[in-house]
């Protein structure tokens, strides 16, 4: 897999429910409203989620949740 996952996130992102693989679709033709999310490894042929995505973002909720590390109190950035 090429995105980072924290094993902290697992867990919350199983509240979310994965988006239909039946919604997957090429890279090079994903449109402005849909999930950009790399399913396996990024090559020139590469599948992205799909899945409708909110208010410009790239990936979708079930996504995001597990590409953002949650910011922590008290963390130097």
């Amino acid at each position: 897999m090429n995105q980072l996952v924290r094993m902290s996130q697992i867990g919350e992102a199983e509240t979310i429910k994965e988006p239909s693989a039946d919604l997957r679709v090429p890279f090079a033709q994903s449109g402005a409203f849909v999930c950009k999310f790399i399913i396996g490894e990024p090559t020139e042929r590469a599948v992205c989620c799909g899945a409708p995505v909110q208010d410009g973002k790239s990936w979708c909720a079930y996504h995001r949740r597990i590409v953002f590390e949650p910011t922590r109190p008290g963390r130097i950035r």
